[in-house]
């Protein structure tokens, strides 16, 4: 039988030194692109943090750890003018526990006692009223609103947005319906420079955007039940207790006391409001036996939730133990597990 001839090897028309010089190329660019994609993504994380963050406060607890995290949403007319006319503004609690947010919309045309005695003026105007004389107007002025609004809901207010009515459309849709913010809302979010301002952090902002996005749409309550004044709350208050019976407040069942340690009445009244609508327990509502210039906690344990919680509501950094208290002679810090003393340093953010 004939045999076959052989067949010869088709030489490689690429030889080895040019494979290694592809294989090289090819991996140049795959890290060029790798390269490309995590400084993008890097810059744009570091654009959304530069807008909403943490250049305006620095925070010491997270929001996102928080089971009824609020945050109050201001949507101004013109956000560079001068004076910045308030348009809208919505106070917004997350109540994690029961599933639901609310949106209570505050009325900006009604007029409302100003903390820090100020007199009364519409929410509209307030905002220019707090930003006078200062050196960053847009903090100021949203630093008065958000008193204001403790004021009148006699609830914390953890977080605010500041927008300016161009982003009116956005944020109202996110604040409804949930999603996140990454690099897939690029354009979205790209005419936010001099439009925003806001002490939210972007992990807390997505953490609230995934919550409400979590809901079926009747848990998204948007309420026109909010107080027209100051004097006749109580329909809000118990709306506002049902939300937070559970809260850890409320589950650590301490006895709180408030004294007024100023000459400016209802301080001790308005702080008790507070503490019953975040689920605490009051034992006592008092004027203390002397005047005190700074505000003050007096507690059994002064690491509770509870004192943490007061400490930051009410702004009063100064915590010491009972045994520490001993020449005080108010007679609440003996019959309590936390007493609470308003002085005069805190009158101005409750009066």
């Amino acid at each position: 039988m004939k045999r076959k001839p052989a067949r010869k090897k088709i030489r490689s028309i690429v030889n080895r030194s040019q494979k290694k010089k592809i294989a090289r190329v090819l991996v140049a660019g795959l890290f060029f692109t790798v390269s490309l994609v995590f400084l993008f993504s890097y810059s744009f994380h570091n654009y959304l943090n530069q807008n909403f963050a943490s250049a305006l406060s620095a925070t010491s607890y997270s929001i996102s750890d928080d089971n009824i995290p609020t945050v109050s949403y201001i949507v101004t007319e013109n956000i560079s003018a001068n004076p910045v006319i308030v348009k809208k503004i919505s106070f917004l609690i997350f109540d994690k526990q029961n599933q639901k947010v609310s949106i209570y919309n505050v009325p900006t045309h009604i007029k409302f006692e100003i903390p820090g005695r100020f007199g009364n003026e519409e929410f509209s105007k307030m905002f220019a009223l707090g930003a006078m004389n200062s050196e960053n107007a847009l903090v100021s002025g949203t630093d008065l609103i958000n008193r204001s609004i403790f004021k009148l809901f006699g609830f914390k207010v953890d977080r605010f947005l500041l927008a300016d009515s161009s982003q009116e459309a956005f944020f109202d849709k996110l604040w409804k319906e949930g999603g996140s913010i990454n690099i897939f809302n690029l354009k979205s979010v790209s005419n936010f420079q001099n439009t925003l301002q806001t002490n939210l952090s972007l992990r807390e902002f997505n953490n609230l955007l995934s919550f409400i996005n979590s809901l079926p749409q009747d848990r998204i309550i948007d309420s026109t039940n909010t107080p027209k004044n100051f004097n006749d709350t109580s329909a809000f208050d118990e709306n506002i207790k049902d939300e937070t019976y559970e809260s850890y407040v409320a589950q650590e069942k301490k006895n709180i006391a408030i004294l007024n340690g100023t000459n400016f009445n209802g301080l001790a009244t308005f702080g008790s409001r507070v503490v019953k609508n975040i689920g605490g327990r009051v034992v006592a509502v008092n004027n203390s036996e002397k005047f005190y210039e700074k505000s003050i906690i007096v507690a059994q344990d002064p690491n509770s939730k509870t004192v943490a919680f007061l400490s930051r509501v009410f702004k009063i950094p100064t915590i010491i133990q009972k045994e520490e208290a001993r020449s005080f002679n108010e007679n609440e810090i003996d019959r309590s597990d936390v007493t609470v003393i308003f002085g005069f340093d805190t009158s101005g953010d409750l009066y």
